[in-house]
């Protein structure tokens, strides 16, 4: 369970380094709309929350957000760490997973890049509690498991959920949507511009979020074990791509243009979102209820 829910959590965006090039397959990979154009509103914006270095879209009110599922998985980690104990285990549970962040144009969260490269905080706190699964402690994993079942299945969401169910269906239509915008076109353009002039060759197709120099030390490096000249050269690449996000405005501008398009069509399915969303929070608040009663 717990492989597949970071699993799932990672195909978001949200928890290992490789995923940094992994979005931009994703994102690069949708295919052209084909639902009929609908004019943008312009007073879609997104917000960037630096703190955490998430991107909130407006979609992500009827979802079940980045920061939502870290607090899930938190609040499953603080069940099972406590049933842990009973068989001499005293993990961490907010050391199970690194901190998850959202990255649907690239870096752009210059001061965390330039800490983590295209790492992720917490990152090095989850590798060094990694445990064999196969052994003592897999087997005691398994027993708490199943006698904390059910306590795991009321703040684990179910496959709709997880997989954000028509909010996710909308989101990549709005990201469709936006990327056939000139001025969409214009701001990668402007981005590939500044990092060519950091000295970085702009990634093509599925790596078009990053540098081909990202892709080259991501396929060459040992992700588990990195020396530190790769460390140090990650972060150097890293603050490059990210320097030239900011000074682009690349995230937020291709947010706002994707955001333009999702307020229009969350008022053509606002019933089912709606819906959506109230089953989502009942997830979401028993998750939160645990990490206030145990924490």
């Amino acid at each position: 369970m717990r492989k597949m829910l970071e699993g799932r959590i990672s195909r978001m965006g949200c928890i290992r380094s490789s995923v940094a090039i992994a979005i931009a397959m994703l994102v690069s990979s949708c295919s052209t709309d084909t639902g009929g154009s609908i004019p943008p509103d312009l007073t879609g914006k997104v917000k960037l929350d630096y703190e955490n270095s998430l991107i909130v879209f407006p979609l992500d009110a009827y979802k079940i957000s980045t920061d939502d599922f870290s607090r899930i998985l938190l609040a499953r980690e603080v069940i099972l760490t406590t049933c842990m104990k009973k068989f001499g285990f005293n993990d961490d549970p907010k050391a199970a997973y690194s901190k998850a962040e959202n990255r649907n144009f690239g870096v752009w969260n210059v001061d965390r890049v330039r800490q983590y490269g295209f790492g992720f905080a917490g990152e090095k706190s989850a590798s060094s509690q990694a445990h064999d699964e196969a052994g003592v402690w897999g087997n005691a994993r398994y027993k708490c498991l199943g006698s904390e079942k059910a306590a795991l299945e009321q703040i684990t969401p179910q496959d709709q959920f997880m997989n954000g169910g028509i909010a996710n269906e909308l989101s990549m239509r709005s990201l469709n949507l936006a990327s056939q915008t000139d001025a969409w076109k214009k701001s990668k353009e402007e981005w590939a511009s500044c990092i060519s002039s950091g000295g970085l060759t702009p990634g093509q197709g599925p790596a078009e979020w990053s540098s081909q120099q990202a892709l080259d030390l991501l396929i060459r490096t040992d992700q588990a074990n990195s020396s530190p000249a790769d460390v140090s050269e990650g972060i150097r690449i890293a603050t490059v791509e990210a320097e030239c996000n900011q000074k682009t405005r690349l995230t937020q501008t291709l947010g706002d243009i994707q955001a333009s398009y999702q307020l229009p069509l969350i008022r053509q399915n606002e019933a089912a979102l709606a819906e959506l969303k109230k089953e989502g929070e009942k997830y979401v608040s028993a998750a939160d209820e645990v990490l206030r009663e145990k924490q």
